[in-house]
């Protein structure tokens, strides 16, 4: 299977479902061999057969990004079976909304846990076999509601708005080692977990304010992911694409 990515081993955290299962697809249609990581064996497995049922070759790997030694197993066990990680995206994040007064602590931990830890930790687990290897891409999903206010959604802004920070400093420090850092802030996009926080007629809301009059999907963000995993932006690094039908400048 040739494509884009041909010979390249990518890890994509939260690869199991939604805009993460999304991506690991696209990146195995483009030739890469997959790591899909994600808390549950099922959710991991399911996602492998269909790449697998696709022509593409990924494996499945349990671990709880919050935690800096699974994500550090995953790298090696992801290592072991196609080579060394050059490719990675820390999709994986956790969030509930509500008002600032209903966010616990529990809740709140979690959250940057997840997501902002994670990340973290997904950095660091690739950075030798991304040195070793003269390069990589590191992919970091962010939002919109790092750059605009978001009613109802303070942890999630501030979580979001952390990673694109990360993103930043990120490429500039990892930039001598020929690895680019990027981020891509998807719009409103419907899946199974956002659907469990996200009522139709919330959705309904978003989509009237996105100016192309739809709402994303999974795949939309992940052909934004593939071009920035790509040598197609080989001279792009700090840099974070917004996949959000317009709402960014519309509402900025």
């Amino acid at each position: 299977m040739g494509g884009r990515l041909q010979g390249r081993v990518a890890l994509v955290t939260g690869g199991g479902r939604g805009i993460g299962r999304a991506i690991a697809e696209a990146f195995a249609g483009e030739g890469a061999a997959v790591g899909v990581l994600d808390l549950k064996q099922e959710i991991a497995d399911e996602a492998v057969q269909a790449i697998g049922a696709a022509g593409g070759k990924a494996t499945a790997l349990v671990g709880n990004v919050a935690r800096r030694q699974d994500v550090f197993a995953a790298v090696a066990c992801l290592g072991e079976a196609f080579g060394p990680v050059t490719v990675l995206v820390n999709n994986a994040m956790w969030n509930r909304y509500g008002p600032i007064e209903t966010q616990t602590e529990e809740m709140i931990d979690r959250m940057i846990d997840v997501g902002l830890k994670g990340t973290v930790w997904g950095c660091q687990a690739v950075l030798d076999d991304m040195t070793r290897s003269d390069g990589g891409a590191i992919v970091n999903i962010a939002s919109p509601s790092a750059v605009l206010a978001m009613s109802n959604g303070i942890m999630y802004s501030a979580v979001k708005a952390a990673v694109t920070a990360l993103t930043r400093s990120a490429a500039a420090e990892f930039g001598p080692r020929r690895i680019r850092v990027n981020a891509v802030a998807p719009g409103p996009t419907p899946t199974a977990g956002a659907n469990r926080v996200v009522s139709e007629e919330a959705w309904e809301r978003r989509r009237a304010r996105v100016p192309i009059g739809r709402l994303g999907t999974p795949q939309d963000v992940a052909k934004a992911a593939v071009f920035l995993a790509s040598d197609e932006a080989s001279f792009i690094t700090g840099d974070m694409l917004f996949v959000d039908g317009g709402i960014t400048y519309a509402f900025s």
